[in-house]
C-alpha cells in the first residue's frame, strides 16, 4: 500500500453506529472504487443508539460531530505530512459517509414468484417482472426493502442462479427480501443531515462483518456468522457462496449483565466487569467450591452459580437464533458457526454453541486476505505498537467498518481545501510589483489545480 497522499486521491469515510462504541474509518480509494490504504480512524462512546439503531438523533449528533471533527483533523494531518503547506490548507470537510446499517427489525424474508412461458427463452423483462411482482407484494407503508438477494431460479425444475438465456416453460424466481422499519434508515439520515453530512450508501451490518470474517470457502460450504452485540444480535447465513438469510434480533449480551446485576445486587458497571472477567457460558466442569468476589463490594458468589445465571439467559437467546437458522435449514447446511461481538468474550461460549447446535463453533477473526490488506495501518497505532495480538483485536473492533470498505462501491466522501491565495489577503497599498507577483502565484495554483484534476477551496476531490 502507498504511504503518501496526493491531492488527486479520493477519500471515503465509513461509519459504524454500535450500541457501545461508534467507530469511523477514512480510506483512500482508487478509480475502481477499491481501497488502497486506510489513513485515519476514530472512535467514541456511543450515545443515542439503542438496539443497534438511532434512538435520539440529537443526542447522537452530540457525539458524531466532535468525532468527525477529530477524524477530519487526522485526515488533514496525513495530507499535510505527505504534501506540505503549499498544497493543503486549513480545511478537510466530511460531506458524506458510508454506513454499516444494523438495528433491530432487519429481517430476511423468503419470497417466490412464478412466470409461465411457452417453451421460450427467458429474457430480461421476464426476470424484471418477477422481481417487480415480489417487490409489490412485500412493500408496505411501514417497511422499506433494503435489499433483494437472488437465491436462484427454478427453470423447469433445474435450479440456476441466472435464468436469462435459458429456454423454459416455467420459471420461478426465489429471493431473500431484506426489510426493516422505515425509521431504521430514516433516523440515520436525519441525524447525519443535522451535521450537514449525507448518507452516501450502506452495507447491511451482518453481511459487512461476514465479508471480513468468513472466507470464500466458508461461504461456499455453509457458515453462520453471529454477532453477539450489547443490545442486538445479528445473524448472517451463507451457503454455496450465496447470502441465504439475515436477521437482527433486539437483544444481546446486556441482558446477561442485567441478570447478574439483579441477582447479585451489583451496579451495572460491576456486573459487566464480573461477567467479562469471571463469566462462563455454562457451569459444566466448574467446581462448586470456588467462590468469586467483586472488587470494591462485599458481594461473593459461587462461580457455578454465576455461570448458571449466564447460561439461562444465553440459552434463551440461542433459542431465537435457532429459530432463524431453521428458516433456511442452516443446521444441516452450515458447517460451522462463527461468533463475534461482546457476548463472544464469555469463557467456553464456543463449547456451549457446539453442544447446543451440533456445529463446530469458533471466535471470528479478520480473514487473512483482509488482515494483510489493512493491518499495516492498525499495527502502527500507539495503542498497538506492532503487537500482532493487539493488532488483531483492534481490527476486530473495526470489523464492521472494514466490511463496508470491502463490500460497497465507494465514491469520494471528503472535501479538501487549501489556503486562500495571497491575492485575497494583500493590502490595497501594496506596490504594483507585489500585486503582479501575487497574481502570478495565484495563477500558478489555478494552473496546478487544472493539471492535477483537483477541485480546491472546499470542494470535492475527483
Amino acid at each position: 500500500m502507498a504511504n503518501t497522499l496526493q491531492l488527486t486521491d479520493k477519500i471515503a469515510v465509513v461509519l459504524d453506529l454500535g450500541t457501545t462504541k461508534i467507530r469511523s474509518v477514512a480510506a483512500v480509494i482508487d478509480d475502481n472504487h477499491k481501497v488502497t490504504q486506510i489513513i485515519a480512524t476514530e472512535e467514541t462512546d456511543s450515545k443515542g443508539i439503542r438496539h443497534g439503531r438511532v434512538d435520539n438523533y440529537l443526542v447522537l449528533d452530540g457525539v458524531l460531530k466532535p468525532m468527525f471533527n477529530k477524524l477530519s483533523n487526522r485526515i488533514y494531518n496525513k495530507f499535510k505530512s505527505s504534501i506540505g503547506d503549499s498544497f493543503i490548507g486549513n480545511t478537510v470537510e466530511i460531506k458524506s459517509v458510508y454506513l454499516a446499517l444494523g438495528g433491530k427489525g432487519i429481517l430476511g424474508k423468503e419470497q417466490k414468484e412464478a412466470y409461465r412461458l411457452n417453451n421460450q427463452f427467458v429474457d430480461v423483462p421476464v426476470v424484471q417482472k418477477i422481481e417487480e411482482d415480489i417487490r409489490k407484494r412485500v412493500e408496505n407503508d411501514k417497511e422499506i426493502i433494503l435489499d433483494m438477494i437472488n437465491q436462484g431460479y427454478n427453470v423447469d425444475d433445474d435450479i440456476k442462479m441466472e435464468a436469462v438465456g435459458c429456454r423454459a416453460s416455467n420459471v420461478e424466481g426465489r429471493f431473500c427480501v431484506v426489510t426493516a422499519e422505515k425509521e431504521v434508515k430514516e433516523n440515520v439520515e436525519q441525524a447525519l443531515s443535522q451535521i450537514n453530512i449525507q448518507l452516501a450508501g450502506y452495507s447491511l451490518l451482518p453481511f459487512a462483518l461476514a465479508d471480513v470474517m468468513l472466507s470464500d470457502a466458508d461461504k461456499e460450504v455453509g457458515a453462520t456468522l453471529i454477532d453477539l452485540g450489547a443490545s442486538s444480535t445479528s445473524i448472517a447465513i451463507y451457503r454455496d457462496n450465496v447470502r441465504r438469510h439475515i436477521r437482527v434480533l433486539p437483544f444481546g449480551s446486556k441482558m446477561i449483565t442485567k441478570d447478574i446485576k439483579n441477582v447479585c445486587g451489583l451496579t451495572a458497571e460491576n456486573a459487566e466487569k464480573i461477567k467479562k472477567s469471571l463469566g462462563y457460558a455454562y457451569p459444566g466442569g466448574l467446581s462448586e467450591n470456588v467462590i468469586v468476589s467483586v472488587a470494591g463490594t462485599d458481594v461473593k458468589i459461587q462461580q457455578v452459580e454465576l455461570a448458571s445465571i449466564i447460561e439461562a439467559r444465553l440459552e434463551e437467546l440461542m433459542s431465537y437464533i435457532l429459530g432463524e437458522m431453521n428458516k433456511v435449514n442452516a443446521l444441516t447446511s452450515s458447517k460451522k458457526i462463527v461468533l463475534t461481538g461482546r457476548g463472544a468474550r464469555l469463557k467456553k461460549v464456543c463449547d456451549k454453541f457446539t453442544n447446543e447446535f451440533g456445529l463446530d463453533t469458533e471466535i471470528g477473526k479478520i480473514k487473512d486476505v483482509c488482515y494483510e490488506k489493512y493491518s499495516p495501518y492498525f499495527s502502527g497505532l500507539d495503542t498497538v505498537n506492532g503487537n500482532p495480538d493487539k493488532t488483531a483485536r483492534k481490527m476486530n473492533e473495526f470489523a464492521a467498518c472494514l466490511g463496508v470498505l470491502e463490500s460497497c462501491a465507494l465514491e469520494s466522501c471528503v472535501y479538501v481545501g487549501r489556503k486562500e491565495s495571497a491575492a485575497k489577503t494583500v493590502k490595497k497599498t501594496e506596490s504594483a510589483e507585489k500585486k503582479g507577483f501575487t497574481r502570478w502565484v495565484s495563477g500558478l495554483f489555478e494552473n496546478m489545480a487544472e493539471r492535477t484534476g483537483t477541485i480546491i477551496n472546499g470542494t470535492e476531490i475527483k
